[in-house]
């Protein structure tokens, strides 16, 4: 974890010194309600866990106080999905840990779900493959994409059949052939660095459906750029903020 410390201390320095880890007790208390924790989930909780500082990703809290706090459900107990994020914006959708849907070594897939009792697993929603994809992509959202003031979003067509005929191997083909570093670790999903320029690819973790926003910080070299992206893609891309 401390690797995405690292990640984020070079887009917003002092971060390092700003996060809280969660309480050992608080840890053993939330382990004692929602079953055994994903490695990847201690290990954030354990360096961040009680506070992100001023960080705020994908519009949730993901403090373990939080998370004590839904456990106040008995319902909610041992269960398949363990509750580690509250949602903060309009749509109530909060985050879990998909315990059935392993990733990696120690990391599980990541849903929204509504915090109903009897909610059904197929209402849920999958976004990530894993935590640790979360975070990295989110983390590059939120601090690297506004320092690029020129951007263009390019998405397959949510329809699976539709997006099938897309293939997001050829963004990172481009992306590699323009210049464009990958950052590890995130596998699935892909954040692409260049200096002048960024690129942020969202895989969906279970269906063929993908999208990228495209950062430049010279708006010439942002049009030149999508029009490659959009020929060689065969998306069309749109402004966005």
């Amino acid at each position: 974890m401390m690797n995405f410390v690292d990640f984020v201390e070079e887009y917003r320095p002092g971060f390092s010194q700003a996060i809280v880890p969660a309480d050992r007790f608080d840890i053993a208390i939330l382990e004692k309600h929602a079953g055994p924790l994903p490695g990847i989930y201690r290990r954030f909780l354990e360096t961040m866990g009680a506070s992100m500082g001023d960080l705020e990703l994908a519009e949730a809290s993901l403090t373990i106080d939080g998370a004590l706090g839904a456990y106040s459900l008995s319902w909610l107990s041992n269960g398949r999905y363990i509750y580690f994020a509250r949602d903060k914006g309009l749509n109530s959708w909060d985050w879990f840990l998909d315990r059935q849907r392993p990733h990696g070594v120690d990391d599980c897939l990541i849903v929204n779900r509504l915090l109903e009792e009897n909610y059904p697993p197929e209402g849920s929603h999958p976004m990530y493959v894993g935590l640790e994809e979360f975070l990295y992509y989110e983390a590059f959202k939120e601090l690297r994409l506004p320092q690029l003031p020129f951007r263009r979003k390019f998405s397959s067509p949510d329809d699976a059949d539709a997006a099938a005929r897309y293939r997001s191997d050829v963004v990172t083909a481009l992306a590699e052939e323009k210049g464009f570093k990958r950052i590890p670790p995130a596998e699935h999903c892909g954040l692409y660095e260049r200096g002048d320029a960024a690129l942020l690819l969202y895989r969906h973790p279970t269906q063929p459906t993908f999208s990228f926003i495209l950062g430049c910080e010279d708006s010439a070299e942002l049009e030149q750029l999508a029009q490659e992206f959009e020929t060689r893609t065969g998306l069309k891309s749109v402004v966005t903020r």
